[in-house]
């Protein structure tokens, strides 16, 4: 699935979070804080690949008969239905919710769906249809308010929003674009850092953010 980030508003960050972690909330104009707050949330979503709340979402997925699928986002909460859907794009089985024997969340971090006895069992099916071809799910995933509102969280939040907005006034960056600087020297100093990209940029900043999303970043495809 192609991802499109579903908010249009701030979920976490706001002028009190701002200033309490250490940034300036008159910095720039509202709307410019505003900006730069939606944008950093988003880096977040991509980073750690699932929603600061939790949110509704739907996703389709080819099927060729595997007991298992990998779901586009982490930290699962709750599945609420899952669709069969034929070559000819006809819904022809839904299954609630899993509390059933058809439906279970394996891993709710990682978010994997277990799919057991769906085709054998499949009530709704019948011999001249076609193989299902589709699998729709529709669930929830997203982190609880007590993990998105954590100290380190709201610090790396408040940070990254500051990078950007840098950005859009146009300074208080290291270097234009928060850009990685390896080395730097002038007559009387010198220093060569050993710094690494990240999803929020090779700036030394940026890696600190990183650093503090570290615990809630799942490595979902590996080996798949």
């Amino acid at each position: 699935m192609n991802k499109i980030y579903p908010y249009f508003s701030p979920v976490i960050l706001s002028d009190t979070v701002f200033s309490n972690y250490g940034q300036d909330p008159l910095k720039g104009t509202s709307g410019q804080r505003k900006a730069a707050f939606i944008i950093a949330e988003k880096f977040v979503w991509s980073d750690i690949d699932t929603f600061l709340k939790p949110t509704n979402v739907t996703g389709t997925f080819h099927y060729i008969g595997q007991h298992s699928v990998l779901l586009d986002y982490a930290y699962v909460n709750q599945v609420h239905w899952v669709r069969f859907i034929d070559t000819e794009e006809n819904i022809y089985w839904t299954i609630t919710g899993t509390d059933n024997v058809y439906v279970q969340i394996r891993d709710d971090t990682y978010g994997i769906v277990d799919l057991d006895w769906v085709v054998a069992n499949c009530g709704g099916c019948h011999t001249h249809s076609p193989s299902p071809y589709q699998i729709e799910i529709a669930y929830n995933a997203g982190l609880q308010t007590g993990t998105s509102m954590q100290p380190d969280h709201l610090l790396a939040l408040a940070t990254y929003a500051d990078i950007i907005l840098n950005e859009i006034v146009g300074h208080g960056n290291e270097a234009p674009g928060d850009a990685r600087i390896d080395q730097f020297s002038n007559q009387s100093y010198s220093e060569v850092r050993r710094l690494k990209n990240t999803t929020f940029g090779g700036s030394p900043r940026a890696n600190f953010v990183s650093k503090l999303f570290q615990d809630l970043r799942v490595h979902r495809y590996v080996g798949i």
